[in-house]
């Protein structure tokens, strides 16, 4: 079946029915003489019509900006029932706040709608921290790859903005990065934004046949909207290589880039002018797989540090001469447990560095899934067992947070969230002598920690994270909960079961220092 479409608003407004059976939409261009282009091609969830009101029940409508095309006449083919077809529409992008018709995470960033993955593209620019991140924005489940944009000022709240990047016939838009062009490259101005990403070749119909492939898109308008160049700066190495991440690295006056190939297999490519490439390094690192990142820190004895950073969290501490990259002790893990994966650090932040992962949370009946860790500051410390990642919320964090309550000596501290939605901040450290466990009640989950036996649990789930610790740091936002032990020796995200905010602590008696915040 297919719909002609004259195009006189920005955007095309597809109706999604979240988990209904999926299937293959497409968009062309049609001209005066009927000659067609392909321009979108997305695998949607399609619910039969609604028989009681002869309308079309979707879920909510995704947003596919067509700015460039005003003027044009679209035609929408889809084996699709007809009610499917007269709810499309061409139309302004939605008037609506999401975020208030179906909550959502207060400080940590989450889709309106839709399906999210791997941080992207991490860029610090004219003031704007952007964010894209892996995005599916026509399902709550996996599919159809696209890069999400959003943006903010405090790396606390975030606004969505439009969809950057969507398949093509080049395949699907898996992860990437994204510099700043200071160098003038690419017969690109100066301020023009970059990003390197992976054209995944045969995860779509479109692009059946082909493999993964490194490609550029740029962006002349700050970030919000980018430009495919046609051709790849990195062709197939191995079948489904990926999750280019580039540097410019000063010592050796080049661009760098990280790449994953295959297996536990990664390399390190040179460029001077980001379209030719030379690899100089391949490497593996056991248990290490996909979303590789690269960066220098400064240790707490002043000395400078290289790390290669995989997608689980795993670590490795080594050298790097901008040519090869050389292992040094063992592989460490960056979280307590899986929820975690895929951080990227920023480009273009010059005085620390930070970091988001994306979390795997599971839907939980909301038009969204998926969110984002709470950007951290890493550092480095060198201990006994040799240098280890420290991870710490922004600065901005504490900037922001509200004093609710101080507790006095005895009693409990109860916070119950109200008719507001916010984040609660919770300051803590034990006192010396105390040598008991500490429990607390967190929207609607039992969280307890052992210091003897080193054990952390969240309701049945148990984990290991080191014994002895008397700080931490507890940052609650909707089923959210980071706990930062010892002042970030060790980070564990977890999931709670509610979403409203409540709060039980333990007696005031335990704690030396017991500081409630909130954000909202």
């Amino acid at each position: 079946m297919e719909r002609k479409i004259e195009i006189t608003k920005p955007y095309i407004l597809l109706p999604v029915c979240a988990g209904k059976t999926e299937i293959k939409v497409s968009l062309f261009l049609e001209d005066e003489e009927a000659l067609r282009k392909k321009i979108h091609e997305f695998m949607v969830p399609v619910a039969e019509t609604d028989t009681q009101t002869g309308g079309y029940p979707c879920d909510y409508y995704a947003e596919i900006p067509i700015h460039a095309y005003l003027g044009g006449q679209l035609v929408v083919s889809a084996d699709a029932p007809a009610a499917f077809m007269d709810a499309v529409q061409n139309g302004e992008k939605a008037d609506r706040d999401t975020k208030t018709q179906c909550p959502h995470p207060i400080i940590h960033f989450a889709a309106d709608t839709g399906w999210t993955n791997d941080p992207n593209g991490l860029i610090y620019a004219d003031g704007i921290y952007h964010f894209y991140f892996q995005y599916n924005p026509f399902n709550t489940s996996w599919e159809n790859m696209s890069w999400g944009h959003a943006v903010s000022t405090d790396l606390l709240h975030w606004k969505q903005e439009d969809t950057v990047l969507f398949p093509d016939e080049s395949g699907t838009m898996f992860s990437g990065c994204a510099v700043a062009n200071e160098r003038g490259l690419l017969g690109l101005p100066k301020d023009a934004l970059l990003f390197f990403y992976t054209a995944a070749g045969g995860a779509n119909a479109w692009s059946k046949g082909l493999a993964f492939t490194q490609k550029i898109a740029y962006s002349l308008d700050g970030g919000k909207t980018l430009v495919k160049m046609e051709n790849p700066c990195l062709p197939t190495i191995e079948k489904e290589n990926r999750d280019p991440k580039v540097y410019w690295h000063e010592e050796t006056q080049a661009y760098v880039m990280a790449l994953f190939l295959e297996g536990n297999d990664f390399a390190i490519f040179r460029s001077q002018d980001l379209l030719h490439w030379e690899q100089s390094d391949r490497f593996t690192l056991d248990d290490a797989w996909e979303c590789p990142d690269l960066f220098c820190l400064t240790a707490d004895t002043g000395e400078t540090c290289w790390f290669f950073w995989s997608a689980d969290g795993f670590y490795y501490q080594g050298d790097f001469d901008g040519f090869h990259f050389n292992v040094q002790g063992k592989q460490r893990k960056a979280y307590v447990n899986g929820i975690p994966y895929a951080a990227q650090t920023y480009f273009g932040v010059a005085d620390r560095t930070i970091s988001i992962p994306w979390l795997r949370m599971e839907n939980d009946g909301r038009m969204f899934t998926g969110a984002y860790g709470l950007p951290v500051e890493l550092t480095c410390k060198n201990t006994e067992n040799g240098y280890i990642i420290i991870q710490k919320p922004v600065r901005e964090l504490l900037q922001q947070a509200k004093p609710v309550a101080e507790s006095g000596a005895g009693g409990e501290n109860m916070l119950l969230s109200g008719t507001d939605q916010k984040a609660v901040v919770l300051d803590m450290r034990a006192k010396e002598d105390y040598k008991g466990s500490f429990t607390w009640e967190l929207n609607g989950s039992v969280v307890a920690y052992n210091p003897q036996n080193g054990a952390f649990g969240v309701d049945d789930e148990q984990y290991q994270v080191g014994c002895g610790y008397r700080e931490f740091l507890f940052i609650v936002d909707d089923r959210i909960l980071e706990v930062f032990f010892d002042d970030g020796v060790q980070l564990g995200t977890f999931v709670l079961k509610e979403t409203a905010v409540q709060v039980k602590m333990p007696s005031a008696e335990v704690f030396e220092k017991n500081h409630v915040f909130e954000i909202m």
